[in-house]
């Protein structure tokens, strides 16, 4: 029993489940699905993501992306916490996905964070007007990648 609050730890828990709630979250770790076709930055994020606790899954395509996303099936949505998708893409561009994404039932919450080493305005403005929740430039920081993304993540949930 804790003298100071007059409670036994029992007792604590039932008047702060929210709290006990908050720390399960933070136990659970990131579940990002991270979309780019450069193989290259693909290993490199997904690593620096990976060193930091979270579950990555990579697509090197839209394709890829929409199957893992369950886009084009009548399976449930996948439960990742966000979708980091490349800008520029050959065949569909991560707006397009972006867009695919938002028109899906299961995730109109899902945060969707658009990555690109692109300078053009424009493009990023499509990209977050089609859903992006919010945007990256490349090249990456390593030393603050994941934490960039889980403060995303959290702007993006409110």
């Amino acid at each position: 029993m804790s003298e100071a609050a007059g409670l036994t730890l029992a007792e604590g828990v039932a008047h702060d489940p929210a709290g006990l709630a908050a720390v399960r979250k933070r136990a659970t770790p990131m579940k990002i699905l991270l979309v780019d076709d450069d193989e290259l930055f693909l290993e490199f994020a997904a690593a620096m993501l990976r060193a930091s606790g979270a579950v990555v899954e990579t697509c090197a395509s839209a394709t890829e992306a929409m199957a893992a996303l369950h886009l084009d099936d009548d399976k449930p949505a996948q439960d990742f916490d966000a979708v980091l998708i490349d800008i520029v893409m050959p065949e569909v561009s991560g707006t397009e996905l972006c867009s695919l994404i938002r028109g899906h039932g299961g995730y109109g919450d899902l945060p969707v964070i658009m990555i690109s080493a692109t300078r053009d305005m424009s493009l990023i403005d499509q990209a977050l007007t089609a859903g992006g929740s919010s945007y990256i430039q490349k090249p990456i920081q390593a030393a603050t990648f994941a934490e960039e993304i889980r403060q995303k993540i959290a702007a993006a949930r409110g």
